[in-house]
């Protein structure tokens, strides 16, 4: 039996629902990581966090949310939004706060 798969409707609700690190290497992918974000204090810098891109005072998504909540860096997203899967347990809770359905299986799959 294979595991049900889902696919990602865009409601960028996982964009304003949990905080959002980015690493030195995601900035070097995309340089707008480290212009947009907030650089971590020295103490709390790690492989995987150097960046706080949300929650940023007076953002209430992260930066690089679109007006149509679609990720404007998509191509060159941190690590942290490549690793969250649609339909993972993040993105049902995030749908979840926002008012908005579970997110369905693809059909045929299961």
């Amino acid at each position: 039996m294979k595991a049900e798969e889902y696919e990602c409707d865009e409601c960028g609700r996982c964009c304003q629902s949990f905080p959002i690190f980015a690493s030195q290497r995601d900035a070097e992918r995309e340089p707008r990581i480290a212009q947009e974000g907030r650089r971590l204090p020295l103490q709390m810098v790690d492989a995987r966090w150097t960046y706080r891109l949300y929650p940023l005072p007076f953002l209430e998504a992260c930066p690089f949310a679109g007006a149509d909540r679609r990720c404007t860096i998509y191509a060159s997203r941190p690590g942290v939004c490549r690793d969250l899967p649609a339909g993972g347990w993040q993105c049902q809770e995030a749908r979840r706060r926002h008012g908005l359905p579970p997110l369905l299986p693809v059909d045929g799959v299961g």
